[in-house]
């Protein structure tokens, strides 16, 4: 990944194109991997995805879990945000994060949260809580979870009613010689890429998450059929 940018093309680059610092298992990551995935010019080959838009959508009090070095956070439309919660347990990130969110203007809306998502009495003292949040991103997070179903059933209790579950994932891939070859790179990639899974069957695990009044995701079509990490993106609305 070293040299990664958006002037090439390379398959397994478009498959790749955002910040995989999310999904890092931070606490076993050596800081120069973090600083190589978080590097600008991943955050920018995700210009030429749908991501952009789906954080520009986040609005009201807003849940992002993993910012890692705040690759979003110029991505938020500033005047439809009341508070931005960022869920990043990695406190060698923070010093970057910071930086970012005071680069976006940001400073005045949004709390570097030092928790996990399993740590309920944590996220309380930081005023996270149940059915408090109007949207909760979640980018390239549930591939290196340990339980991506835990996670998304957190996410769905923190959301009000009616709230948004905003993703962008990559996904396990339906196309068999793919999965198959996702299936080899399995047995090194959790290794290089800190606990990753690419093989997850994460559009299922969302629905799964809690009870929806409607489920809107882009799915991957027959012409990702060869791409090594497929995405789905979209949002879920929480039934009220």
């Amino acid at each position: 990944m070293v040299g990664l940018d958006s002037k090439t093309d390379t398959p397994f680059q478009r498959s790749f194109p955002g910040r995989h610092s999310a999904t890092i298992s931070r606490e076993k990551t050596p800081a120069s991997v973090v600083q190589i995935l978080g590097c600008p010019g991943i955050a920018e080959s995700e210009l030429e995805t749908i991501l952009p838009s789906l954080v520009a959508s986040a609005h009201g009090t807003v849940l992002e879990i993993g910012p890692g070095t705040g690759n979003q956070l110029p991505r938020y439309d500033r005047s439809k945000i009341t508070k931005i919660y960022g869920i990043e347990p990695c406190i060698d990130l923070h010093p970057a994060l910071r930086e970012a969110v005071k680069k976006a203007g940001l400073s005045d809306v949004y709390t570097i949260v030092p928790c996990g998502m399993e740590d309920v009495a944590g996220l309380k003292r930081f005023g996270v809580d149940q059915e408090t949040f109007d949207c909760a991103l979640t980018c390239q997070v549930l591939c290196s979870v340990p339980s991506p179903g835990a996670v998304a059933s957190a996410m769905w209790r923190l959301l009000k009613p009616g709230g948004e579950m905003i993703v962008y994932e990559h996904v396990r891939s339906k196309d068999i010689l793919t999965l198959g070859v996702q299936k080899i790179y399995q047995l090194v990639w959790p290794y290089v890429i800190g606990g990753c899974c690419m093989d997850r069957d994460i559009a299922t695990t969302l629905r799964q998450a809690g009870e929806w009044a409607k489920v809107d995701l882009q799915l991957p079509t027959k012409a990702d059929a060869f791409e090594i990490l497929p995405r789905i993106s979209g949002r879920l609305i929480k039934a009220s």
